[in-house]
């Protein structure tokens, strides 16, 4: 089996684009012109009208007729919606997790809390990369493939809403939360665990909703 170039090439301008709108590079609102991406990225303007078309139908770009496409602004009600439906899911994964997951599986989820306070305050995409792998983890020692198939169903709306939060996560706050969490579930605690991830993702939630609806105030 034969890979074909173009295929690798559009490939990676889909990439390339999603980490830039996962990471922050290109925030909310951010205009993708296909002209100037194509230039950008040094390839012809399909790969790029095709990457943009893919993000569109993940939920992370809207197509803007004749003038390529930007990237989405949630609404209040999706950002509610989507960390109601967050706490849910990741209070019942720990639950779930302070039963199932073994001694190795814990401290490993220990590893990934105490990586989030090496990584230096100026490197915001980088402590976003680690409070993902993080919350990613946790859903997965729930040992629960369904729960942990309809967490990363979130994860392209979670990724718009990020930049709200970007400089909370290495805050003092944040890494008590996530220190909360471990404990209990090193504890065997499944009321405490769950307890614990479902405050953590309501402040988020709470913090968010704040801090889009003062940007919508001042978009013109």
């Amino acid at each position: 089996m034969r890979v074909e170039r173009p295929t690798l090439i559009r490939e990676a301008v889909y990439d390339r684009l999603k980490s830039a709108i996962v990471e922050g590079e290109l925030p909310p609102g951010a205009r993708m012109g296909e002209v100037e991406l194509a230039e950008k990225l040094g390839v012809s303007r399909t790969p790029v009208r095709e990457a943009l078309l893919r993000l569109a139908q993940e939920g992370l770009a809207e197509l803007l007729p004749g003038r390529g496409a930007r990237v989405r602004v949630l609404s209040p009600t999706e950002v509610a919606e989507v960390y109601e439906v967050r706490a849910a899911l990741e209070a019942e994964a720990a639950r779930l997790a302070a039963q199932r997951a073994s001694e190795r599986e814990l401290e490993e989820l220990a590893r990934l809390e105490a990586a989030l306070h090496e990584i230096p305050k100026t490197e915001l995409a980088e402590q976003t990369r680690a409070d993902t792998c993080f919350h990613a983890r946790l859903v997965a020692l729930s040992h629960n493939r369904e729960l942990e198939r309809l967490f990363h169903q979130l994860d392209a709306k979670l990724a718009l809403a990020r930049r709200f939060s970007a400089d909370e996560n290495q805050s003092p706050k944040t890494l008590a939360e996530h220190r909360s969490i471990v404990e209990a579930l090193r504890s065997r605690n499944p009321e405490a665990a769950a307890q614990a991830a479902r405050a953590h993702i309501e402040r988020f939630k709470a913090l968010v909703a704040s801090r889009l609806a003062k940007a919508l105030e001042v978009t013109p």
